[in-house]
């Protein structure tokens, strides 16, 4: 008999991500038109080339640091993975980043259980706190970039959300408790004891030292890409602060997770234009300032992340190929009595 052969890997939502990222290109492609096709092209002519490596190069950075994250979370939960295989895995689930919520990036936990063993519910359970840290740092952020202009009573409206959500998310007993109120088998019922299992399995990643951890890699990171929006306003003339673009580029991230929109998209675009245009910038400018934003906030890891997706497929076709038997040595003639 002959060995089946593996099957392919196959990635999950591949078939909508081109579809997706041919939406978003006519998208930009419409807001160019909109806002005045010369216009906006001649914007995008007065920017200097030192620019575009500048940004990708913080943009990098800003990856760096979300999979040293990344890398001692799986540590964390004692799983000591070598540094370039995770790094891999790590970047070839941004290919996956224009999912709805970035859910997508959950593909790390499948590649983890193939490769090393690692369970399904400890990586994701670090892909939980990973968000999680992302989503409190963006509030805290956009709380105390709005309280000027809203008032005191928005930051710790905000504040306080953020402090009820850690209290809820500290305590899976609790979430167990509200799942069986709802009695048979209810979808919410099915919820909460998926989600009080996910908190289980993070409970160590969300005590008090590496969760302070997280949520300042994640301040860093939004810091970073409000450093990269700033110059995006600052090439096309925007008189748009440093503070202000941080808070700008958070409140397009929470926007854009919020919607639950493949890519944030629409939503995403909705809020930086709208913002940028609150706080001084022309519509050519606001326009501009979001086409580059996407560019470099979404293409940029995509790419990053198809060509390292392509390497895992290959590593995991070799690895499945490597684990089949040798059929000629298991063939030996028999011998006749």
């Amino acid at each position: 008999m002959t060995a089946a052969k593996p099957r392919a890997s196959t990635i999950p939502g591949q078939r909508w991500i081109l579809p997706l990222l041919l939406v978003t290109a006519l998208l930009n492609l419409g807001l160019m038109i909109w806002g005045g096709w010369q216009t906006i092209w001649q914007q995008f002519r007065q920017i200097p080339i030192a620019f575009y490596p500048l940004s990708l190069l913080l943009m990098g950075l800003s990856y760096s640091l979300g999979f040293w994250r990344w890398h001692t979370y799986l540590q964390v939960l004692d799983h000591w993975l070598p540094v370039r295989s995770s790094l891999r895995i790590f970047l070839g689930s941004l290919a996956l980043i224009a999912s709805p919520g970035r859910a997508g990036e959950s593909i790390k936990a499948l590649w983890l259980r193939q490769q090393f063993g690692v369970s399904a519910a400890r990586s994701l359970a670090g892909l939980f706190c990973e968000r999680l840290c992302d989503l409190l740092a963006a509030l805290l952020l956009v709380a105390l970039g709005f309280s000027a202009r809203l008032g005191t009573g928005f930051w710790w409206a905000c504040l306080g959300l953020a402090i009820a959500l850690f209290l809820i998310l500290s305590q899976p007993q609790r979430l167990q408790a509200w799942a069986k109120r709802f009695g048979g088998r209810s979808r919410r019922r099915k919820g909460l004891e998926r989600l009080a299992h996910l908190l289980f399995s993070a409970r160590r990643l969300l005590q008090p030292r590496f969760l302070a951890g997280g949520l300042l890699i994640s301040l860093l990171t939004w810091a970073i890409e409000g450093v990269v929006l700033y110059g995006c306003f600052q090439v096309l003339q925007a008189e748009i602060n440093l503070p202000t673009a941080i808070v700008i580029r958070a409140a397009v991230g929470l926007g854009g997770v919020l919607t639950l929109l493949p890519g944030g998209l629409g939503g995403a675009e909705a809020a930086s234009i709208s913002l940028a245009l609150l706080y001084g910038a022309d519509r050519d400018q606001a326009i501009a300032a979001t086409v580059l934003l996407r560019l470099l906030t979404l293409w940029f890891p995509i790419a990053i992340g198809w060509v390292a997706l392509h390497r895992q497929t290959r590593t995991l076709k070799s690895l499945a190929l490597s684990s089949l038997p040798d059929t000629d040595a298991d063939q030996s003639p028999k011998s006749s009595h």
